[in-house]
């Protein structure tokens, strides 16, 4: 998807319009179910890729959270 000029997901222009928020580069939208395809702001966070890796390592190590399913 474009939007004024720039490539972005669709998942990321959701979320910041949804929350009404501003993501700068520096930040990504964490998605916090493990679909990569999910679009739902309540599975979507803002955060770092520190943030994001702590996510897939807990994933990894615990399973599913069916809170997000």
């Amino acid at each position: 998807m474009e939007f004024r000029g720039r490539q972005i997901t669709a998942y990321r222009f959701v979320f910041c319009v949804l929350n009404r928020e501003i993501a700068s580069r520096d930040h990504i939208v964490r998605h916090r179910c493990q679909n990569r395809l999910c679009i739902n702001t309540d599975h979507l966070a803002l955060g770092t890729q520190a943030d994001n890796k702590r996510d897939d390592w807990g994933h990894w190590a615990n399973g599913i959270d069916f809170d997000y399913l």
